[in-house]
């Protein structure tokens, strides 16, 4: 079985922004896994006039195969792999493919639009591992490219790092950055529950309410309301 950048364009991880929200609010580990779901939508779905060179378009094919690796299924040792599809045994020996993969593509493609999508990856993958140093030091970088989207889900990344690294305060800020100003890839209700979040594990339920009330009040039907106010009645 062979994966093409058409099959990654109709993945199950570019659904809907609606459960890309629930995951990021609902469950702290999904945050990266949003966010890859965005990159997903804004490198392959949304961007096609970006293909207009030829070293654009190898550098998109080359991402596509590093996504394969990257949301490569976990299996067991000793499980039967008659297509010869990419797995892994552990979820490290997953990450690491993934991020020689990306590193590789962002070295040999440099300032290409793709070249720098994996070098974003390669530093969430880097977080993933616990390799959060590294992982500040590559996500701190992009921040500052002049693709709008891009340094979006670099502060996103960033923000989840600095919760990682205990540095509440970094994050807090970060994320306020993004809900003033929000992008297509960090929309303004995405910034806001994951701050909510942050909140409401810091146990500073006052505020994550006003961020719930918020989002209800720009979102008053569909799914993100009703995520809102479900985390709403859990605080009262």
């Amino acid at each position: 079985m062979r994966y093409t950048r058409q099959d990654l364009k109709q993945d199950k991880f570019a659904a809907s922004a609606a459960e890309a929200i629930q995951e990021v609010s609902e469950h702290r580990t999904g945050i990266i896994r949003a966010v890859v779901a965005l990159v997903v939508v804004v490198v392959l779905v949304g961007g096609g006039w970006w293909y207009c060179s030829s070293r654009e378009a190898a550098a998109s094919d080359a991402l596509g195969r590093a996504m394969v690796t990257y949301q490569a299924p976990v299996v067991p040792q000793g499980t039967p792999n008659p297509s010869n599809i990419v797995m892994f045994n552990t979820d490290q020996d997953r990450l690491i493919a993934a991020k020689k993969a990306f590193y590789g593509i962002s070295e040999q493609y440099g300032w290409t639009h793709s070249g720098q999508y994996a070098r974003y990856l390669a530093a969430v993958s880097e977080e993933e591992l616990g390799n959060y140093t590294v992982a500040e030091e590559q996500l701190r970088a992009l921040t500052n490219v002049r693709h709008r989207d891009l340094a979006a889900l670099a502060k996103y990344a960033l923000a989840a790092v600095y919760r990682d690294e205990k540095r509440d305060a970094d994050a807090i800020n970060l994320l306020q950055v993004l809900i003033d100003k929000p992008s297509s890839s960090v929309p303004k209700a995405t910034a806001e529950f994951a701050l909510a979040d942050l909140y409401e594990a810091s146990h500073q339920n006052d505020k994550a309410k006003t961020l719930y009330n918020q989002i209800t009040k720009d979102n008053p039907t569909g799914d993100i309301a009703q995520v809102a106010k479900s985390h709403l009645d859990g605080l009262n």
